[in-house]
């Protein structure tokens, strides 16, 4: 079972159940036949096109943009007809910022042939690619309502935007979007490993396409779905009430922009990104500021995760409150039976 990485998101068992809950509400109310219920994958590849991606692996005697192209194609061949899928790039194809293949349905014959023309150059803008992906992840996820929504991001380094990624990356793991890295072909591990929820690394180019293919079969509809048929006889007794407040109350995540934990801090008033590039050196206990950084054993409670505790609280009182509201409703029935 993987662990929970959200810093401050409602997650665990009452966040699963309220979302069960709110799924049975969406189906009672507007049948399944709505196609405004999106029930299947979102993922957005960010691959690293980076100057460094051209470097011969140590094991076999490929480039890293190679191995990643070839176990892309591949990856691409296996995905699921309604799972939509993007690919963004950290420097290609800045005419349609940096979108190979926007977020969406997959031709599998233009994505293969738009994978082959992929060359590495530039740096590693790691912090503005996951923010720009999570970003159409999020808008995917306001307009389809259900559904997986993950971010795979590929790279062989560091971050060449540290406080960026530093300052989007617990914005980007509040909103509930699933994380995994993988480090393709690196001497340590990335210092992404002990923040996202998986981390696998690739020294060769087969590892690297398992990697992916992994990382793809674990975003089936199962893992968020758990609506169950208790969760639709505990909702039985809502058959004659206007839903549509509990929907908005209940059901509906932070889809907006990704601000960055310091502006979301009140640390910035404008609306340029912040930090500005070379605006502070690394904070001296960031977990950026070197390769193979682990967190130590133990730590004093912070504010996040008090903010994680109090989030947990919080979707037990609402699912606490909506059996409730369903109890009573029965009561009311029979009362007047």
């Amino acid at each position: 079972m993987r662990p929970c990485f959200h810093r401050s998101s409602p997650c665990g068992f009452g966040f699963l159940a309220m979302r069960s809950i709110v799924c049975a509400v969406l189906l009672a109310s507007f049948g399944p036949a709505n196609n405004s219920l999106g029930f299947g994958d979102h993922i957005v590849v960010v691959l690293d096109d980076s100057g460094s991606m051209r470097e011969v692996m140590r094991s076999v005697r490929i480039t890293k943009i190679d191995a990643a192209k070839r176990a892309l194609e591949q990856v691409i061949q296996q995905v699921d007809e309604d799972t939509r899928l993007g690919i963004l790039l950290l420097n290609g194809m800045p005419a349609t910022d940096h979108w190979l293949v926007p977020l969406g349905p997959v031709s599998k014959t233009d994505a293969a042939e738009k994978i082959s023309h992929i060359g590495p150059n530039g740096g590693t803008p790691l912090g503005s690619a996951m923010r720009t992906a999570t970003e159409q992840l999020l808008a995917a996820r306001a307009k389809y309502i259900y559904g997986t929504y993950r971010l795979v991001v590929v790279t062989d380094g560091e971050a060449s935007d540290r406080l960026l990624l530093e300052d989007y990356l617990p914005d980007i793991l509040s909103r509930g979007i699933i994380v995994d890295a993988i480090g393709v072909d690196m001497q340590a591990n990335h210092s992404l490993a002990t923040h996202v929820h998986s981390y696998r690394r690739a020294d060769d180019s087969e590892a690297l396409k398992n990697a992916m293919i992994a990382i793809m079969a674990e975003g089936g509809t199962d893992q968020d779905q758990s609506t169950s048929d208790a969760d639709f006889e505990l909702l039985n007794a809502l058959n004659d009430v206007n839903v549509q407040e509990i929907i908005g109350a209940i059901s509906s995540p932070n889809n907006k922009g990704i601000l960055g934990a310091r502006r979301m801090n009140g640390e910035t008033t404008d609306g340029k990104p912040f930090p500005p590039t070379n605006a502070q050196p690394p904070q001296p206990n960031s977990p950026f500021h070197a390769p193979g950084y682990s967190p130590p054993a133990s730590h004093p409670v912070t504010r996040s995760t008090l903010s994680a505790f109090l989030g947990t609280i919080c979707c037990f009182m609402i699912l606490f409150l909506v059996a409730l509201f369903a109890v009573i409703v029965l009561l009311l029935k029979s009362t007047k039976k």
